[in-house]
């Protein structure tokens, strides 16, 4: 109906426009712009034949005086061809007249005097057109006339334009004279015009078709209304008659006492039909009990009444009596709202309440409940939850801060963020705070509850973590892992200790005296607002009462150098390893101002870390080849499995492969030089690119590679040809014990990425100078490089160099920007995903080209600000702390490569369960359709790293 509407309204208003519009551009160019051109050759042809009467005339007044004597014929023709000759015209004056015979042979020619005398009756313009012998013709036959064909473009004799001339007949002399002008500007007006027309047209056309569309919309919006109107109208009677028959309450309708109408539900409820009602007396479906006068009901009236049906039985309802008008009639609306069932809804309600308080008085459930008001703290609890906590009444944990019975406050906001963004927490295992300040594993669920207008709360229940008691190792062991990476992961910042110092020239005296006071194991030594050394427990028993200093001795003296500085964005996990290879027991923490803020004390520790080793290490170092290291390496998938999906953190379960690799590969390198003998110099074995970043998959291969030092008697190309046959060990080894050998060949094998440290430092200052796009691979590998076995100072002097390269370098990292800024992320402008079209991945993402371009991301700015740190995620919160990053930013990225990551380690741990081939290829339609969702969101967020990069490295840079 609505297409033939808009046919009709066409034909009626739009088609008639439409023809009206061609009829006038058709009358314009078949008559209008003819009619101007034909108007203007007209004026010239005028002009021209004036022009040439007038030349004309001076041949005559010639020829008369040699036909009086005065001169001979010779002379009066020489005459007259001079004065012709000079005559000129125009704008330019260099429109002239020229003079043939009736042979034709040129007799003058202004310009082309090399025709002067010629034969002219070949003579023709480029169309071929003989225009002299055309002359000829007119001036035999009628004496004068017009002739359009080509000439040179005045004394231009390159530039070949149309011309029209007159020529005219001088019978005495049988000479033709003739002039001619240039059509050029005829046609550069009728351009013109026509273009001005065409412009006007369009404008017209435009007006026009504006004012059709706004009449056409302006009528269909007419039209439209009209009929949704009465389409409402049809459909609010419909619904209104539904709803009344669907009504889930008895509905009735009195006139004058007399029921007029009943719906299906009062019908159902009474066992009468509709015919039945209308002839039933009001008060028979009343008990007896019930006397109500309706005719005195005025105003809404609600009554509680025993409804009695046609089969005797009685049913409790809510009555509720509205006086309404219909048809100029009064009238009364009843409502009849069942309640027969409220009584045994009380009931079931309070044996539930019964069953609830039986399980919080006699289960080991802890159950609490905490408001979100600012003061975070339990406003209700069960004596279980005491129980668990060590606390004797309600009053003494309702005083306790929530975030104190954690082991930090920051892990109870990271609860509390995750509960707004889920809505709960279920079987979680957290360390909680007892009473007695020991802490105990519980498993933890939590409910978050919001209402608008009141303050959200949380309910939750709480039970003791038991270690799980079970007969498959695997399972046991990935309980452990679950909890050693989640606290461990944890940062510094959350264990420090306050920052206490004394100034060098403090005596030993003033040094215990401050220790004293602050009740401190240590105190920071400083030295012009510098930190130069630390004092602990052990320098006091070691140096100053073994020794047997003085009490005047300086602190100084005493005092352990240097200290080694650690950032607050470091893990425990790294922190305590730092701690045990340098035989130390406390860190100073500084800040992303390089400001000291606080201090990590091992004893803040104990507790607290977990070394994963002690479930590892001793099966690695129990190995005594390859391919024992190979069987421990195969179990790695099995014992991520569950990690995968209960810690929730892509890049914990990266960092635990890459931990294990690490620990094999050291396992590997001691195997190899037990066997081959120490080197003569230091040397330090590297990982890069992802195994760097400590961001390893399940399909990944091998990408190391080795730098040595030099020494005094031996070559370098000797100590290579040593250390060569080093890698190509245990690189052989690392891919016997499941690591593949690199195709692309990174490795410590490879006599290129086995070199003295003076090559290497040479390498990068050629990468860094010299940015093209043939280096763009070893540099998005090799600035990924850490150190797993060997010298640290060697790494560090390498380390250091590349950092110092960089600096003021702005083409190279225009050239990294570029770089990552020529990755699209796969999605188009509707929000759509790109997938691959053909070849055996078809319909498929490569989830591995997104991360990339995250790392890319993270690492243009790590290096750019100086930041060491290889993981992406370490980069990320590093460049948040300088503030490079805001929050959102920091948040954004973050949680873009955790979801890629976990999407690719997902794919692949099924392709290892199903023991296919490991890709990189995610097949999109078995994602579900919140990952899908997340998926786009995340590739739509990934577009704004072009805009940050350009606006960072490209934006200002001059070549």
């Amino acid at each position: 109906m609505k297409k033939v509407k808009h046919a009709s309204f066409f034909q009626k208003i739009v088609l008639p426009s439409v023809l009206a519009i061609l009829l006038f551009i058709l009358s314009v160019f078949a008559f209008v712009i003819p009619a101007f051109e034909n108007n203007a050759i007209k004026q010239k042809q005028i002009m021209l034949h004036e022009l040439t009467n007038t030349v004309w005339s001076i041949l005559d007044k010639y020829d008369h005086d040699a036909s009086s004597g005065v001169l001979s014929l010779d002379e009066a023709k020489e005459k007259a061809r001079n004065e012709i000759e000079v005559l000129r015209y125009g704008t330019d004056k260099k429109d002239y007249f020229w003079i043939t015979d009736l042979t034709p042979s040129m007799v003058m020619h202004p310009y082309v005097h090399e025709l002067t005398g010629k034969s002219l009756q070949e003579f023709a313009d480029p169309d071929g057109k003989k225009l002299f012998m055309e002359a000829v013709r007119i001036a035999n036959e009628s004496g004068e006339g017009f002739i359009r064909y080509k000439w040179q473009f005045k004394d231009d004799a390159t530039h070949i334009v149309p011309k029209l001339s007159f020529v005219k007949k001088f019978a005495p002399w049988d000479w033709i004279v003739g002039t001619g002008i240039y059509l050029d500007d005829v046609e550069n007006e009728i351009s013109s015009l026509t273009t001005n027309l065409i412009w006007i047209l369009v404008g017209i056309s435009a007006i026009i078709a504006l004012m059709v569309a706004f009449i056409t919309y302006q009528s269909l919006k007419i039209e439209d209304k009209r009929q949704l109107a009465e389409k409402q109208l049809h459909e609010s009677k419909e619904k209104y008659r539904s709803l009344l028959e669907s009504s889930t309450e008895g509905l009735m309708l009195l006139h004058n006492s007399v029921i007029s109408y009943s719906n299906n539900f009062l019908q159902t409820l009474l066992h009468y039909t509709g015919e039945e009602l209308q002839k039933l007396p009001l008060s028979q479906i009343f008990s007896s009990r019930e006397e109500i006068d309706f005719s005195q009901i005025t105003n809404e009236t609600k009554f509680e009444v025993l409804l009695t049906d046609k089969l005797g039985k009685s049913t409790e309802a809510i009555l509720t009596v509205l006086p309404v008008r219909f048809l100029e009639k009064e009238g009364l609306l009843l409502t009849f709202r069942d309640i027969s069932e409220h009584s045994s809804v009380k009931v079931e309600l309070n044996k539930t309440a019964a069953q609830l308080h039986n399980i919080m008085k006699y289960s080991n459930l802890g159950i609490f409940h905490f408001t979100l008001n600012g003061r975070e703290r339990i406003s209700q609890v069960n004596k279980q939850l005491l129980d668990i906590l060590g606390y004797s009444t309600e009053d003494e944990i309702m005083k306790i801060s929530l975030p104190d019975l954690f082991e930090t406050p920051s892990e109870f906001r990271k609860i509390i963020r995750e509960l707004k963004e889920n809505g709960h927490i279920t079987n979680r295992i957290f360390r909680l705070q007892k009473k007695d300040s020991t802490y105990l594993n519980v498993r933890l669920n939590l409910f978050w509850n919001e209402n608008s207008g009141e303050p959200s709360y949380c309910d939750g229940f709480m039970e003791i973590a038991e270690p799980n008691i079970t007969s498959n190792p695997s399972a046991t062991y990935t309980d452990y892992l679950t909890t050693v990476f989640t606290i461990n992961k944890k940062l510094v910042g959350d264990y420090q200790s306050s920052v206490i110092t004394c100034p060098g020239e403090a005596t030993m005296t003033e040094v215990v005296e401050i220790m004293s006071r602050h009740r401190s194991n240590y105190v920071l030594v400083t030295l012009n607002q510098k930190c130069i050394g630390i004092i602990t427990h052990n320098d006091l028993i070691n140096r100053f009462l073994g020794n047997q200093l003085p009490y005047t001795a300086l602190a100084t003296e005493c005092m352990s150098a240097p200290v080694i500085f650690i950032p607050e964005m470091m893990s425990v996990e790294k922190a305590y390893a730092l701690m045990v290879k340098n035989t130390i027991s406390h860190l100073a923490i500084k800040n992303s101002t390089s400001k000291i803020v606080g201090v990590l004390d091992k004893n803040n520790l104990f507790g607290v870390y977990i070394n994963p080793s002690e479930g590892l290490d001793a099966a690695i170092d129990n190995c005594g080849n390859a391919k024992e290291l190979g069987i421990i390496r195969k179990q790695i998938p099995g014992l991520i499995r569950p990690v995968l999906h209960d810690v929730g953190n892509a890049t914990t379960v990266s960092s635990i492969i890459s931990g294990y690799n690490d620990r094999i590969t050291r396992r590997i390198i001691e195997l190899v030089l037990k066997e081959n003998g120490l080197p003569e110099v230091p040397f330090a074995f590297v990982t890069i690119g992802s195994a760097g970043r400590e961001e390893l998959a399940f399909n990944s291969d091998q990408d190391n590679a080795l730098i040595f030092g030099e020494h005094p008697d031996i070559s370098n190309e000797d100590l290579q040809q040593r250390f060569l046959g080093i890698g190509e060990k245990i690189c052989a080894s690392l891919d016997e014990s499941g690591l593949p050998l690199c195709n692309g060949g990174y490795m410590a094998s490879n006599p290129k990425w086995c070199q003295p440290l003076g090559v290497w430092k040479d390498y990068f200052v050629d990468w860094i100078v010299n940015a093209e796009p043939e280096n763009i691979l070893n540099i998005t590998v090799f600035f990924d490089l850490r150190l797993v076995y060997g010298d640290q100072q060697l790494f560090d002097e390498l380390e250091a160099s590349v950092f110092e390269a960089l600096k003021g370098r702005t083409a190279f990292f225009y050239f990294l920007a570029q770089t990552a800024n020529s990755f699209k992320p796969p999605i188009n402008v509707f929000g759509n995903l790109i997938t691959e079209s053909m070849g055996k991945h078809s319909e498929t993402i490569d989830i591995k080209n997104a991360l990339a371009s995250v790392n890319m991301f993270a690492r243009i700015f790590a290096l750019h600000n100086d930041i060491r740190v290889k993981g992406t995620i370490e980069r990320v919160n590093a460049l948040r702390a300088l503030e490079v990053f805001s929050q959102v930013t920091a948040d954004e990225v973050v949680f873009h490569f955790n979801f890629l990551l976990q999407q690719r380690l997902k794919h692949q741990l099924s392709q290892v369960i199903r023991q296919t081939p490991i890709n990189n290829h995610i097949i999109i339609k078995k994602l579900t359709e919140m990952e899908l969702m997340i998926l786009k969101k995340v590739f739509a967020q990934m577009n704004g790293y072009h805009d940050s990069l350009s606006a960072t490295f490209m934006s200002s840079y001059k070549g």
